[in-house]
């Protein structure tokens, strides 16, 4: 896919706040970094530099293509379905995994200081002001990577899913695809007793995984049944769970296919456009496979909640990471400068199998 970039300039606001670049996409294909002024900093207010933002592959590559569902259709939070008729346009911000250092603190801002690292759900943009609560919930120690940061929301994606496949020691959890989110929910499902196979087409992922102890099957080799090879390693029935975090109806429809009856596949990508691959009327069927899709956000509380909210959810992803239970050292891939974004897409979208976590840096 070739990805265009440029920069543009908007003014016209009277009172200017902290000059600011943020990265939009602009059309399927087009990425632009504007050059702004955010508002002017308010007595409650909190003014963050950025430092990294990680690009989520799955969920900011199908804005980029134009194949994300809100672009064509319509969703009704009321209902909550999506309707036929014209969904969002363009421009679209993208981007949820931003590590910030606080830069500038409102007249009435208590219990943050100027230095501070805050991890945020926020898009790419090298500056962003935030209310103080917001400021405070993404408060980081002092000791923590900015690297390791910019891995907790997926993290706590990972966690979600895991949860969702209410995995018992002993069990055997197939993990179909091996990006950040698959590796993270691996080593997750790991920790909690599973025993993994972690399935993907790319060598370099799966070196990855095989690097955090993760037993693995390469997809792409032209004699492998991924089904029939779990049953060698696992037993003729089959495996107990599949996480899939390909975003691929062929991960799907192989996830379904290493199960054993009555087992259970998560879902944790999103699917976009049309796609083949994903056959229902086969083991789906004559295997009375469970489907979970797996959210704990846009509404969504996760199954166990109250128990299990989404502020505990978050906070157990982070002490995962920063205890080093689950590690993130070796997942970045790419680190590549802001004001060339244009080239970070490109490397996911023309050389997936070079990557797995490509983030974006901040000379701030």
């Amino acid at each position: 896919m070739t990805t265009t970039s440029s920069t543009a300039t908007v003014t016209g606001t009277t009172r200017l706040g902290p000059a600011c670049r943020r990265l939009l996409i602009t059309q399927p294909g087009t990425v632009e970094v504007i050059a702004e002024h955010l508002p002017p900093l308010g007595p409650t207010e909190v003014y963050v530099r950025t430092l990294l933002s990680g690009i989520s592959h799955g969920t900011e590559l199908a804005w980029l293509r134009g194949q994300a569902a809100a672009l064509h259709r319509t969703w009704d939070p009321e209902q909550r379905i999506y309707l036929n008729g014209a969904g969002r346009d363009f421009p679209v911000a993208p981007g949820y995994e931003t590590v910030a250092r606080i830069a500038q603190l409102g007249d009435r801002v208590t219990g943050l200081n100027v230095g501070d690292l805050v991890c945020l759900d926020r898009p790419h943009a090298d500056g962003h002001i935030l209310d103080a609560a917001t400021a405070t919930a993404g408060l980081l120690p002092e000791d923590v990577n900015p690297e390791w940061a910019v891995f907790f929301v997926l993290a706590r994606v990972a966690l979600g899913a895991v949860h969702d496949a209410a995995l018992s020691i002993g069990d055997t959890v197939v993990i179909v695809g091996l990006g950040t989110v698959g590796l993270l929910a691996a080593q997750q499902a790991q920790s909690a007793g599973a025993n993994v196979i972690g399935v993907d087409r790319y060598p370099r992922r799966l070196t990855a995984a095989e690097h955090l102890g993760i037993h693995t099957i390469h997809a792409d080799e032209a004699d492998t049944d991924v089904a029939a090879e779990v049953r060698r390693r696992t037993g003729p029935a089959g495996a107990d769970a599949a996480i899939e975090a390909s975003g691929s109806y062929t991960g799907l429809h192989e996830a379904i296919r290493c199960l054993r009856v009555g087992g259970r596949v998560v879902t944790v990508a999103s699917y976009h456009g049309d796609q083949p691959g994903l056959r229902l009327g086969e083991e789906y069927h004559r295997n009375r496979i469970t489907l979970i899709s797996s959210m704990t956000v846009n509404g969504c509380p996760q199954r166990n909640h109250p128990d299990w909210s989404l502020d505990r959810l978050n906070a157990t992803a982070r002490e995962l990471i920063t205890s080093g239970r689950i590690r993130t050292d070796t997942l970045i891939t790419h680190r590549v400068p802001f004001e060339r974004a244009a080239y970070a897409y490109t490397l996911i979208t023309d050389t997936p199998h070079d990557t797995i976590k490509v983030v974006l840096t901040y000379d701030n």
